[in-house]
């Protein structure tokens, strides 16, 4: 009982230690933050925090992946109806990307200073190879891929599309779109607009192309 008591509250503080990083670093760039403004938020001590996280970026690592693993997971869900075929799954995922975006853009914005950063400048080889593992495992079972597959099997989507690398290049065009809506004011409803209706219609373009109903323009070949 006593070392499932110590197991928890070892738990309780390394979740702790992560939300007041994320908490922190969505008011003010993860640069500026430092072991102590995280210790003080958190309401440990440095002792506690080194028997979790060995450096600060080793925090900032875990911070990126959690936030990764919220939006997939809020994608992955967003389907509402096991009767949806493929396209009709894609379409609701897409649409509930731009959502979460919306909703989070501090995250969006953290996963944009963290890809620069980490681009960069040297981490160890230790982060890198567990942040190159986590990302590969997502690479090789896209969050999209089970969408994909489904509506090439049910035929709601062209037979030729290749799922994984489809999956591929919609993240990275998904991304750079919700990265730019991040870094709009608060106050600049305007634009916040005019980037939600953009995000919207390369949706709805998307899923008209891949779809075995579309019109295939030669632009869009």
């Amino acid at each position: 009982m006593t070392e499932n008591w110590h197991q928890n509250l070892k738990n309780k503080n390394r979740e702790e230690l992560i939300a007041a990083a994320k908490d922190l670093f969505m008011k003010q760039s993860f640069l500026k933050v430092n072991i102590k403004d995280v210790c003080a938020v958190a309401g440990v001590s440095r002792v506690t925090f080194y028997k979790h996280f060995q450096s600060m970026n080793e925090l900032i690592f875990e911070v990126q992946m959690e936030i990764l693993e919220s939006m997939t997971q809020f994608v992955r869900s967003a389907p509402s109806s096991i009767e949806m075929n493929g396209k009709q799954m894609l379409a609701s995922m897409l649409n509930a990307w731009i959502d979460y975006a919306r909703q989070h853009p501090g995250y969006i914005k953290f996963i944009l200073l963290f890809d620069l950063h980490f681009e960069a400048y040297d981490y160890s080889k230790e982060l890198k190879e567990k942040y190159k593992d986590f990302v590969m495992r997502r690479k090789e079972r896209h969050f999209l891929m089970d969408a994909l597959e489904a509506g090439v099997k049910d035929g709601s989507l062209k037979f030729d599309t290749e799922p994984l690398s489809t999956a591929h290049f919609i993240f990275t065009s998904m991304m750079g779109l919700l990265q730019k809506m991040s870094l709009i004011s608060k106050d600049d409803f305007n634009n916040e607009l005019q980037d939600i209706q953009i995000a919207n219609r390369f949706v709805d373009m998307l899923v008209q192309y891949l779809s075995t109903e579309s019109d295939e323009s030669p632009a869009l070949k």
